[in-house]
């Protein structure tokens, strides 16, 4: 079991509980499959380290998230990041779930670290909900594709 001393020593203020909750999805993420009935999907690629996800959302008639589940190729960390952020965002408003991403990603902007695996998890979701208001107004596509702009200050950083 990874302990709160572990998170704090990689800048994590935690609790007890907190640390429970993120050992759990350390050691079992969730939602790490592709949906096979899905009515959004968005891919968040970085061309720098061909690092991507891939989001699938299954969106009802209220516009809530009913299921979602991703796949991807790159750091391990991505799992470990998405089966957190796809446990928060099930049961939510897409307006709310496209809310909460947007500002994650403007936080991100603001602080000096590398986030990739982060932000790659946060464009496929961007993608998914642009791919879901396009197949409400009866555009066929099969994804909308997000890619993570280069950043020349933390080009030679890696995540993971």
């Amino acid at each position: 079991m990874v302990e709160e001393e572990v998170f704090r020593a990689h800048g994590f203020d935690v609790t007890s509980e907190q640390a429970r909750k993120l050992n759990e999805h350390y050691h079992d993420p969730k939602n790490r499959w592709a949906l096979k009935d899905y009515n959004a999907r968005g891919i968040g690629r970085n061309p720098s380290n061909y690092g991507q996800v891939d989001l699938y959302l299954l969106v009802d008639d209220e516009d809530k998230i009913k299921d979602i589940g991703y796949e991807f190729n790159g750091c391990p960390t991505i799992a470990f990041t998405a089966s957190i952020y796809t446990e928060e965002l099930k049961g939510l408003p897409m307006e709310e779930a496209f809310a909460i991403t947007q500002s994650s990603l403007e936080e991100m902007a603001a602080q000096n670290n590398c986030e990739e695996c982060t932000q790659m998890v946060l464009l496929a979701f961007l993608g998914a909900y642009e791919n879901y208001q396009n197949r409400k107004n009866d555009k066929k596509e099969e994804f909308a594709l997000k890619t993570m702009q280069p950043n020349p200050a933390f080009s030679q950083q890696t995540c993971g």
